[in-house]
């Protein structure tokens, strides 16, 4: 579960909207939320990612692009930015023509009659993963992974990405985000995305993406004694910085793979056609969505 969830969850969406610096107020954009279709603003939070990913990235451009990504915040359903570029994606490839919004799009008769997979919870319980959960056909899931990490929410199944109980081609859309880099193997995940989705189907997915380095790293993997053991030094995602630091949200999620943008060729292997949606990114790959899409 993402910092955001966890705090929505436990203190509720004002927390997220109002407590951070009184600075980060001047970085506040008004707009149209392709989640919920609302006119807003969307809110900055400097607080929402940890010190130690800042320290990791040492570019300030990074960390500028990513602290975006994990906050601008609607101030009517609590998207951030993240999950609204997941719902603008969704309504490019499968919304009729004039779909707005993802709330539009999860009332067309076409989409409700689709099998959708959503792995880990995508937002807080008003944004993307409210609206996911009036699909008919919807099955919810979250992932505990390696050592019980995580937090499964009420009314989800507790699945393995990488050893998913679903059966062959039993969807047309697996949705995960920023998971794969928690899983102690994503080309094992990949691979069960692909066997669960129908001919035409996708994964549609982000994962934290630094587009200037072109090679994936491993960070930390599991061993023949079932241990982890770290190549690099341990690093996580879950809890902020500032007031956020000390809030008592859970366990950080410990990050197994370090994405570079051959994560396209990892896709391509897994037997998918990749497809990639850069959005207005300005280079950093913060505004990725990545879609692995089944041939047929």
């Amino acid at each position: 579960m993402s910092l955001v969830a966890k705090v929505k969850a436990r203190f509720g969406t004002p927390v997220l909207l109002n407590v951070r610096p009184l600075r980060d107020r001047r970085t506040d954009e008004p707009g149209r939320c392709v989640s919920c279709g609302a006119d807003t603003t969307f809110a900055f939070n400097s607080w929402t990612l940890p010190n130690e990913l800042h320290a990791f990235w040492a570019d300030a451009a990074v960390s500028r692009a990513y602290t975006r990504r994990e906050s601008m915040f609607c101030r009517s359903c609590c998207s951030n930015l993240r999950v609204r570029r997941i719902a603008e994606v969704l309504v490019a490839l499968y919304g009729a023509p004039g779909c707005k919004s993802f709330s539009e799009l999860v009332e067309d008769p076409s989409f409700r009659n689709l099998d959708v997979a959503e792995i880990n919870t995508i937002g807080p319980p008003d944004s993307l993963h409210g609206l996911l959960r009036k699909l008919p056909r919807l099955m919810f899931s979250d992932y505990r992974g390696p050592e019980g990490l995580g937090e499964v929410a009420d009314g989800a199944r507790n699945e393995d990405i990488c050893r998913l109980t679903y059966p062959d081609a039993s969807f047309d859309i697996v949705l995960s985000s920023d998971t794969l880099e928690h899983v102690p193997d994503f080309r094992i995940a990949l691979a069960e995305t692909r066997r669960v989705l129908r001919p035409g189907g996708r994964h549609i997915f982000t994962v934290p993406i630094v587009w200037t380095r072109a090679a994936t790293e491993t960070r930390a993997r599991v061993g023949d004694d079932g241990e982890i053991e770290h190549l690099l030094p341990a690093l996580y995602h879950g809890r902020g910085s500032g007031a956020y630091r000390y809030i008592p949200v859970g366990v950080d999620m410990l990050t197994f793979t370090e994405f570079g943008r051959d994560i396209v060729d990892f896709v391509r292997e897994a037997g998918f056609e990749p497809e990639v949606y850069a959005g207005s990114d300005d280079g950093s790959g913060a505004e990725i969505v990545f879609a692995g899409r089944v041939p047929g």
